[in-house]
């Protein structure tokens, strides 16, 4: 995608701002020191096949050494086959991956994450969830400019979200009431609606 955007020198810092944030809140997990978190994240071709590992699992798929040799690293680079062949063996020897053969083609085995890590890679991915949503919160409420967040607000135009968005508000009010009482949720409104109102 082109870069249409011009930014001021101001808009840039509150932007590498928000970046660091969220750089610092991925270490803010349970997870920051077991040995399955530093394996995984600890080198450019381990991370990427974290990644595939995970967007596989969450598609409730196992993955292939065709989807491994499809990941790409930074830089666009893709993974090359001996790497592969080389960490899917070590995650196996560490009990971070299982192998099953594949029940349509017996020669092809399939991978996936061991169940002994299973429960502690779904609490990580809901705590990582949770600091991007907090982080975001922060930025946009304290380190965001109105021109950021109106661009933001436009490159994020998607229907779909709306009705999940919606009910997530709900839960949240819900919540934040029963915390703080009934009178403590202020009403989500535009600047612009609250002048027509006047």
């Amino acid at each position: 995608m082109k870069n249409t955007r011009d930014w001021s020198d101001s808009e840039i810092r509150s932007l590498a701002k928000g970046e660091f944030t969220h750089y610092a809140s991925t270490g803010q997990h349970y997870y920051t020191d077991k040995e399955w978190y530093v394996w995984f994240l600890g080198n450019a071709t381990r991370y990427s096949i974290f990644q595939t590992f995970l967007w596989k699992y969450g598609s409730e798929e196992m993955v292939s050494y065709t989807d491994l040799t499809q990941t790409e690293k930074i830089g666009a680079q893709r993974l090359k086959i001996d790497s592969i062949k080389a960490t899917i063996r070590e995650g196996l020897s560490l009990g971070y991956i299982e192998a099953f053969k594949s029940e349509s083609d017996k020669r092809v085995t399939m991978y996936s994450f061991n169940q002994s890590i299973l429960q502690e890679v779904g609490d990580y991915c809901f705590m990582m969830r949770r600091n991007r949503m907090l982080e975001l919160a922060d930025f946009i409420g304290l380190h965001s400019t109105e021109n950021i967040n109106k661009e933001l607000t436009q490159a994020s135009m998607k229907q779909e979200w709306f009705v999940r968005i919606n009910e997530f508000i709900a839960l949240f009010a819900t919540s934040v009431r029963a915390i703080f009482g009934k009178n403590q949720l202020p009403i989500v409104t535009s600047t612009q609606d609250r002048v027509n109102k006047r």
